[in-house]
This record gives structure tokens, sequence and C-alpha cells, in this order.
């Protein structure tokens, strides 16, 4: 090299050093799930001076850690597809030497990673080579175009078999190297992160049992071509579904599963009490609806996509029944078709709130809509779905509020089990790195989800494993896809309370003496009264009518010995009255 270049180089090398942003760790307990409210006590951040990006205008980023994972945030001003269509490359100098690796603004970066190209290049001793997401652990969201992103990079990567990061100070950039590409940080400057190896405060697991009784737990599977069909993969299946326990299944891609091999599939997994089975419908292509409570009814929501509406019969403990909308969307580039089956979605659950509804609802019927939406490309679909935007309005109307209250419906984010990431969908011989394509999107004025979690076995401690009767490598003989469960409450409405407020019941008091409940009610008004008992998995397990009690005090003796010890739920109805009570026997 001719005496005069180095010397230049050298001394860019020092002017860039001499620039430095440098920024002491702060380990923080980031959570992947694309929402970045974990983010707001950052400190080590850097804001984009210049603003020059043609195509990718760069605003802002963010660094953190933990002891697993490099945490970077960081914002545009315009949306984009981060896995797609773009030459967009953060470029890390792991060793802190800007005299090792590919040399770029300052800085010597050991690792390019072109997030459009899904692929990055690793460069040691004066050589580079291909590296995939899976060597580095990436792990990013939203999946959808957006203005801002979070991603994770692990910490004991070894791309290669060699350690990534092999300096605890390390330095950040992004690069657009499209056409008149925007930099960050700006030219002649250069940010450094030094590792904060403080613990954070420790993921606390999600115990898979319900809070309590009265709950609707939702599991959402894609079994990825016909797994719970594949003698191979149903044992894995089984463990996972046995674990969960839910009451209510979509499963998508059952192309050649007919409804009633899930329906025998569940009743071997999850036997009801009393000789009950499994209810399971399939109107689609793909798509199994499965309950342990009576489907009263079943339709096909959009003829040119694969989606399909249950409505469920709730046992009468919950204060009403529920919809639940299975929905597998078209994948990859087919944003066009996506848009419109969101727009179908929407266009239903507006006319089912009215009497043109097909199913006739109750106001205040709970719906979700459930399945993999496979939502990769533009946010519309998701906005549209959360929102009521219809875009094809020629086709199904202007749209609005999808909710009873005429708000927004909820997305609700489901966190994995035992880490704190959010995706669903994870295969590692895939260039796409993992994502969240499996949705839960409720009405939250009449439900609230009161848990929600996703399970993949493969990242459960064996403890968690053997708790719950799992194996390592469940999650990933079974599907792609992971599991992901939601607990449903479903609101009271007025005069439905678990508070003594009927205006027909004063008082009641319950005792539980030689099997059998006492009750003492007070009428104001002459009422027929019914007692119902459920068990934990909804079954009635006992049943008594009484006609045209007069008005004043009455007491009733209910015998239960022949129920099993445990806990149940007591439903009084009154004049349309309903008074639910916990109890033990």
């Amino acid at each position: 090299m001719p005496k005069i270049v180095l010397m230049k180089n050298i001394y860019y090398c020092i002017l860039f050093i001499f620039l430095s942003v440098k920024i002491t760790g702060q380990a923080l307990p980031i959570v992947i799930d694309g929402r970045f409210d974990d983010w707001k006590n950052s400190e080590a951040n850097y804001t984009d001076g210049s603003g020059s990006g043609n195509q990718i205008n760069l605003l802002n980023f963010s660094v953190s850690n933990d002891e697993d994972y490099l945490y970077i945030r960081f914002s545009s001003e315009n949306e984009f597809l981060l896995n797609d269509n773009n030459e967009f490359f953060l470029e890390i100098d792991t060793d802190n030497d800007p005299y090792t690796g590919y040399y770029t603004n300052g800085i010597g970066a050991e690792l390019r990673w072109c997030f459009g190209e899904r692929e990055g290049y690793f460069y040691l001793f004066k050589q580079s080579s291909t590296i995939y997401f899976s060597d580095i652990r990436l792990r990013a969201l939203p999946t959808v175009t957006s203005n801002e992103f979070e991603i994770a990079i692990g910490r004991d990567a070894k791309p290669d078999g060699y350690d990534l990061f092999t300096n605890n100070t390390i330095k950040i950039c992004f690069r657009d190297y499209d056409s008149n590409g925007d930099l960050m940080p700006d030219e002649g400057d250069t940010f450094s992160y030094t590792f904060d190896n403080n613990p954070v405060t420790p993921y606390q697991p999600v115990d898979f049992e319900k809070e309590y009784l009265e709950i609707v737990r939702l599991l959402s599977y894609n079994v990825l071509s016909d797994g719970i069909s594949d003698y191979e993969r149903i044992p894995s299946f089984k463990r996972i579904i046995s674990a969960i326990n839910p009451d209510i299944i979509t499963f998508n891609e059952c192309w050649d599963t007919e409804s009633w091999k899930a329906g025998d599939l569940l009743d071997n997994i999850l036997p009801l009490q009393g000789g009950a089975e499994w209810q399971t419908v399939k109107l689609v292509s793909g798509n199994i609806t499965c309950s342990k409570f009576p489907i009263t009814e079943s339709v096909v929501v959009y003829s040119n996509g694969r989606i399909q509406a249950s409505h469920v019969n709730l046992p009468s403990y919950f204060p009403k029944d529920i919809v639940v909308i299975n929905s597998h969307f078209r994948c990859c580039d087919a944003n066009y078709e996506r848009q419109y089956e969101a727009d179908a979605i929407i266009d239903f659950i507006l006319n089912e709130k009215t009497s043109s509804g097909v199913l006739d609802l109750p106001e205040g019927t709970p719906m979700v809509i459930s399945g993999d939406l496979n939502l990769v490309g533009n946010s519309q679909q998701l906005t549209t779905l959360v929102t009521g935007e219809i875009i094809n309005t020629s086709h199904f109307g202007q749209g609005g509020p999808p909710d009873w209250d005429n708000s927004s419906l909820e997305d609700n984010v489901a966190i994995q089990s035992d880490i704190r990431m959010a995706y669903t969908w994870r295969k590692d011989y895939s260039s796409y790195w993992p994502g969240r394509l499996d949705f839960s999107i409720f009405t939250n004025s009449v439900a609230e989800a009161v848990k929600s979690f996703v399970v993949q076995t493969e990242v459960m401690l064996d403890e968690r494993l053997d708790l719950y009767g799992l194996q390592k490598h469940d999650s990933e003989i079974a599907s792609d896809h992971f599991a992901r469960v939601t607990d449903f409450k479903i609101k009271a409405e007025q005069g439905v309370n678990d508070e003594i407020n009927s205006e027909n019941i004063i008082n009641i008091t319950t005792l539980a003496e030689n099997n059998t409940f006492e009750i003492l009610l007070d009428l104001k008004n002459k009422s027929d009264v019914n007692f119902r008992i459920f068990d934990i998995q909804g079954t009635e397990r006992i049943y008594s009518s009484n006609k045209n009690l007069c008005y004043g005090k009455h007491i009733f003796n209910i015998d239960v010995s022949m129920l099993k010890h445990g806990v149940y739920i007591l439903v009084i109805e009154t004049n349309k009255k309903i008074y639910r009570q916990k109890v033990v026997i």
C-alpha cells in the first residue's frame, strides 16, 4: 500500500475514534414482541442528525443487553419490510478493532447482516463467509412492515465455530446500500457500546394452569401438513395438547385430515366426562375447529379464503357464548389476497353486530379471530383486523369499528412461556428468521385475555418439561408453528354478576356438610329457580328445577354425594338473573 494512502487511513481512523460516542452498557429485560414499551428507560441511544436516506430515512437507535442477547431497537421515517426488498445492513465491530473485519464508517465490522437478503457475512482472518440467521440467533419483530423494529443477536453465537463477540465493547453502524442510502451514525461518527454484565430480572415462566375455572382456553395451532395425522408426530402433539388442556382449538393445515379424525384424537388425549365427545367442524380447506362444548352453528366467512366461523355454546356459568373465526390467510407475497381476507372478516363481524348476521348473535357475544394469519407483508392487513378499516370498499363496504362498543379489537400479543420472545413460528433451515404469524384478535369490550402464552419446548428447562409431561423436542417435531394459547374471561352483562345483587336473590349461604349443599334464598318476587352444578370441564353434573316459588325465604338441600372431591361451579338461575359461585366438595 502506498505510504500516503496508509497515512490517510490512519488519520481517518484516529479522527473516527476521536468523534466516537461511547456508551456504557445498560442491561434491560427486553422482550422481543414488537411493542417497544420496555425500552422507555433506555439510556444507550443515538439520534441521527442528517436524515438523508432515499429509501430508508433512519432516525435513531437504542442498544441494550442481558446475559443471552444483544438488543437493538431502531426507527426510520418511512415504513418498510425488514426481511425483504432492501439493501439495509447492520454492521458490528465485535472485537472493537478498526483494523480487522470489513472497514466501514470508521469501524472494522466482523458481522455484516443484510436484512433484505436475509443473510450476512462474518469476517475472520481477512476472509469472509456467508452466514444465516440461525448462525447468530437473530430474532426480530414486527414481522410486517413498520417504521420501528427491535432485534436480538445471541451473545454466545459461534458462526463458523468461532465466537462472534470477542470484546466486551463493540461498535454499531447501520447503512442502506441503496442509491443515496442513509448512514447511522453519520459519517465521521461512531457509536461504541460496552456490555453490562449485571444480571437482569429473571423471566418468570408462565404457568400452564388456568387462573380460575370461568375461563375459555383457546388454542391456535398450525399443525404443518396434516401433522395430527402423521403417526411419527402424533405423540408430540398429544403431549403438547394434553399439557395445555384447551377448551377450543383452531387447527390449520389439516389439508387431508377429516374432522372426525381430529375429534378421535382429542377424545383420546382429553376425554370428556359422561361419555361426551369433542365437537369438530371443517368447512374450508385445512381448517378444523374443535370444541369440548357444543358447536351450535358454523359458516364459511369468505368463499375465496380459508376462513370459517363457529358459534360455541358455552355452559350457563358463562355470561355469553363465543364465536371463533378460524382463519388461515395466504402466505408470503400474497398481500393482495390477504387484504381481501382481512376485509372479509371485518365485513362478517360488522354484519354479526346487526340483525343481518347469519349467526343471529345476541348483542355482546364475544368474537375472536384465531389462527395462522401469515402477516408477513403490509401492515395494513393487521390494521384492518384491529380497526375495521376496509380497503376493498367496493366489494365489502366502508367498514367501521368492529367491537360491540364501536371501538377497535385487541391484538393479543402472546409471549413464550419460558423466554422473552413473541414469535410463534421458527424454521432454522429457512432463510426467514422467527416471526409472529399466529394471532388472537378479539372483542375486548365483552371479553378479557387474562393469560396468553406460546409453547416452545426446546427453550424450556428440564424441570419445566417434566412438570407438564413434555419432551425437549416436541415442538419442532410437531410443527414449525408453536402452540399459541389465550385464556378468555367473558365479561358479565348487566344483571349477570358474580356478586349477590340480583333483584330476586337477597341472601345465599352454601354449606358443604354431609355431602349436601344448603342454600338459603330470599326471593322478592314469585320466581322459577334452577340449580346447576358444573365440573371444571364445563359438564353439567347436577340439575334441579323448582317452579313457581312464592316470594320469601326458601331453604334447599342439594345432594352432591355422587360427585368426586374437587372444585365445581354452582349456578342459580331465577327469572333470567344468574348467580355463580365456586364451591368445593
